[in-house]
């Protein structure tokens, strides 16, 4: 008799197991899958989507070179002080010539400069600056990059980020279109 009441209670837990993972997983199936940045995934992307001409000049190594350098140079370009990683870069900085605002708790610029931008967040990053930026950096780091190279790579990532959806309109499920 003990046997059927492990049995029963055996049963019980595994149908309550199937319906909570079938409920999340039919949740999981109808939600919009989130936008990530994958580095692996974007540079074979981009690499691949490259010119022929491109292609010839620049590897794989010189692809995620150029997507890191661009994401940092974006970071600091439109962190705000009080945001960044390390204390010891907490403070104002110059970004292309021109001072980035000190920020308080409650967002608003404690120390303004008629030099710099009145809001660094809704700021557009040039698209020549941003190549300049990169160049700058590459040539400093020892790297033979065209900035016809680093336009290409810059575009081609925004494809990815289209793909994926994180730019443009609303994200197509992969799923739905097959």
């Amino acid at each position: 008799m003990e046997w059927l009441f492990a049995l029963i209670g055996l049963i019980v837990i595994v149908v309550i197991g199937l319906l909570v993972v079938g409920r999340e997983t039919a949740r999981l199936a109808r939600s919009a899958r989130p936008a990530v940045f994958e580095l692996t995934e974007a540079t074979e992307f981009i690499a691949d989507r490259l010119p022929p001409e491109t292609q010839a000049r620049v590897s794989h190594d010189d692809v995620r070179w150029v997507l890191l350098a661009d994401a940092d140079l974006l970071e600091e370009a439109t962190a705000d002080p009080n945001d960044r990683k390390y204390p010891w870069s907490r403070r104002a900085r110059v970004v292309a010539g021109r001072p980035i605002p000190v920020r308080n708790d409650a967002g608003e610029i404690t120390d303004p400069d008629d030099g710099g931008p009145a809001d660094p967040f809704g700021q557009v990053v040039d698209e020549d600056v941003a190549v300049a930026r990169i160049l700058g950096v590459a040539e400093a780091a020892g790297r033979d990059l065209a900035d016809e190279d680093i336009v290409a790579v810059l575009d081609a990532r925004l494809v990815y980020l289209e793909k994926i959806g994180a730019v443009g309109g609303a994200a197509s499920d992969p799923a739905r279109e097959a």
